[in-house]
């Protein structure tokens, strides 16, 4: 099962340059992720092509590579999988704090849809804290 583990909306510096998503496979076998889309806000879509993600492992997707704006005031993330079922979401009200990501309460391999998200200090590609 992947999901959105964290990202960052708001980072220090430049949001073009800095923004991230991370994605998790909470599998233990590799995720195929061609035909899936991460699409933010705005609507706009990332194909996430032929990527896959190992077994346990995180998938870091820079800004520069999906070119999804990632707002800063009532942020919004949505991941579809390649039959177009919404596979997992997030969601926040009010302002990203600078320098925080958005990230999954639970840092473990035990992810499921729906665990609860909240500001924290970013871990790009390892357990969230």
């Amino acid at each position: 099962m992947v999901y959105i583990n964290e990202w960052l909306p708001n980072p220090f510096g430049s949001d073009a340059e800095n923004e991230w998503v991370e994605l998790f496979n909470a599998g233990v076998e590799p995720a195929d992720l061609r035909g899936w889309a991460l699409v933010a806000k705005d609507g706009k879509k990332f194909s996430l092509g032929g990527k896959i993600v190992g077994g346990g492992e995180y998938l870091l997707l820079p800004r520069a590579e999906t070119k999804l704006t990632l707002h800063n005031e009532d942020g919004s993330l949505a991941l579809y999988d390649s039959a177009g079922s919404l596979r997992d979401e997030a969601a926040f009200l009010g302002s990203a704090p600078e320098g925080k990501s958005f990230a999954r309460s639970n840092g473990q391999a035990s992810f499921r849809a729906g665990e609860l998200f909240s500001w924290a200090d970013p871990t790009p590609g390892a357990a969230n804290l």
